[in-house]
């Protein structure tokens, strides 16, 4: 396990732009994406909303379950735990076949015996039953510094998972007010000076939002999203 410190801004338009005119100067685009693509994800949670409780509460170690894949490309799903301790966070990551990915949202999840992250989510599940609370996807760019191994990624809004992708405006009601894009900076161990000095002079809101409590706190769960994205799956 290896810990990375994540800090989060919220930009304006204005803002986001004159950053990423900055950071295309410095970093390089993500090898793995060329740069912006699609991020979807349905995230887990249980009975009693414990993992949006934990975020709502501002728990210091807090953890957050969901499936995981790229410009709707079901051929390559992830299965993430994702946890934080603080500013401080690590993921455990297992690649599902579309076949264990639908079985999970229909909510029947693996036996011990599997790999530690899926005897994990099966025990969640057997003791506190485990159900899709939350299915959207967002744009995303990242761009990467070598150096303190930097991933620097400009979000957008969330949208419905399948929808077609807004023009820098939310398909979901009340989003446009929450940000223009929202800023996440990943490094290990130090922020090199050279991506430090790219938020010179910028008004930067440093914020702990998350993507999946902003759905929750304004009650757009989308369960209806998941049993689409099983039947596509199969």
């Amino acid at each position: 396990m290896r810990y990375r410190h994540e800090h989060k801004y919220i930009l304006s338009a204005q803002t986001a732009e004159l950053l990423r005119e900055r950071v295309r100067a410095v970093l390089r685009p993500d090898r793995h994406s060329g740069g912006a693509y699609e991020v979807c994800n349905i995230y887990f949670d249980d009975q009693t909303d414990s993992f949006y409780q934990e975020k709502a509460l501002g728990g210091f170690r807090r953890d957050k379950y969901r499936l995981r894949w790229y410009n709707g490309d079901l051929s390559f799903i992830r299965l993430e735990r994702k946890h934080k301790d603080g500013s401080l966070s690590y993921k455990d990551t297992i690649s599902l076949t579309q076949t264990q990915a639908q079985s999970f949202l229909a909510g029947s999840f693996p036996m011990p015996g599997e790999a530690p992250l899926l005897q994990r989510l099966a025990l969640l599940h057997r003791l506190h039953r485990l159900r899709p609370a939350a299915a959207f996807a967002y744009r995303r760019e990242a761009y990467v510094y070598a150096p303190g191994d930097v991933r620097l990624t400009f979000d957008g809004h969330p949208y419905p998972l399948g929808a077609t992708p807004p023009d820098g405006r939310s398909s979901f009601p009340g989003f446009a007010d929450a940000y223009a894009r929202l800023l996440e900076v990943k490094f290990s161990g130090f922020m090199p000076g050279a991506v430090a000095g790219l938020f010179r002079g910028l008004p930067l809101a440093r914020t702990e939002m998350s993507k999946y409590g902003l759905v929750r706190e304004r009650g757009l769960t989308v369960h209806e999203s998941a049993p689409r994205y099983a039947h596509t799956a199969g």
